[in-house]
């Protein structure tokens, strides 16, 4: 198993932070904590000679409930939910129980995807993150992502079944390395002094990959595509997108969001991207923004700081925006904004 694939060696994410992390000694005092985003009707400890510990942390992120739990193993049995939850295991092993169909997600196997409804667990030790997604969420990306040439009706249903995503499909397991580093780079995100998350965009970033696990025929090529976009249409429409991206340098800007305004496909917008430009758009978008800090280092006003140079061209806070600029100039904003 490759080294990314074994989770239990990662701490969890969130949980490091005493801002957001609640302890509980009490299982029904740690349901009625989750109530809002899983409504908890019997929660037990599996080991009753011990005594019960959770740790757990709730992060909102726009469409996305981020919650990353730790403790006792346990056994609950929920009335439903209104979101559909994607669980990613950090250690042991966990049965879940949905319309009496059993699903196993051993961590470094698998991440298994759980649609609105009713269900039960039982595991060896409370250890992982789930993402909690609005279901209305998910299908205007994955329609988004495809384009116009849609998907067809049937392929809805997939947001409406459980599913197992097993680590050793070769389709899956890149996409679970990228699922367990962007729990990373939340993580970070959040000890980051002064960062807005909302202008990281993370939640889009979540919710995309949760649909390209679902629905691998948008990982390649359009679903239904039957031509290529003609050179002139294209070039005119990515034209008007990169005016459009300059205009909005200094908001959130997301890839569902560019597909959404040329109303492109996943595949057609990064193919259009890379002939016009010679990189992805979102490599696109951070280039373009480094360079108008650049011009605002070299040419600072009176009440200019690095933490306000940062936010004007859209990074989510000063951290994020020296790191972004180093890796690109090799030195530091800072030096340039004291010259």
């Amino acid at each position: 198993m490759e080294p990314a694939l074994k989770p239990a060696l990662l701490s969890i994410p969130l949980l490091g932070h005493s801002w957001l992390r609640q302890t509980t000694l009490d299982p029904q005092s740690w349901a009625e904590s989750i109530r809002a985003i899983s409504p908890v009707r019997i929660c037990e400890p599996l080991r009753l000679s011990r005594p019960f510990r959770n740790d757990s942390a709730i992060l909102p992120l726009g469409g996305v409930v981020v919650l990353a739990t730790q403790g006792s193993a346990i056994a609950i049995v929920s009335e439903g939910h209104p979101f559909a939850q994607l669980l990613i295991p950090y250690r042991g092993w966990g049965l879940w129980r949905v319309e009496r169909r059993g699903f196993e997600n051993p961590v470094g196997e698998s991440v298994l995807y759980l649609p609105p409804a009713p269900l039960s667990l039982e595991n060896d030790i409370t250890s992982g993150v789930a993402l909690n997604l609005n279901p209305t969420s998910l299908i205007n990306t994955a329609l988004t992502m495809a384009g116009p040439e849609g998907l067809p009706a049937r392929r809805m249903g997939v947001f409406e079944e459980p599913k197992v995503l097993l680590t050793r499909d070769p389709q899956s397991a890149p996409l679970i390395r990228h699922l367990y580093a962007l729990m990373m780079n939340l993580d970070q995100l959040t000890k980051m002094p002064a960062t807005d998350l909302e202008r990281s965009r993370m939640e889009d970033a979540l919710i995309r990959l949760v649909v390209l696990l679902l629905l691998p025929e948008l990982r390649l090529r359009d679903p239904l595509s039957v031509a290529p976009v003609p050179s002139a249409s294209a070039r005119r429409k990515i034209e008007a997108l990169l005016e459009w991206i300059e205009a909005h340098l200094e908001s959130p800007i997301s890839l569902s969001d560019l597909e959404a305004r040329a109303y492109w496909s996943r595949r057609t917008l990064l193919d259009a991207f890379h002939e016009a430009c010679g990189c992805g758009p979102m490599q696109w978008v951070r280039r373009r923004r480094l360079q108008r800090a650049m011009r605002r280092l070299t040419n600072p006003q009176p009440e200019d700081t690095l933490t306000s140079i940062g936010l004007s061209v859209g990074f989510s806070g000063a951290v994020a925006f020296s790191r972004e600029f180093r890796r690109q100039y090799g030195c530091a904003p800072s030096t340039l904004f004291r010259t």
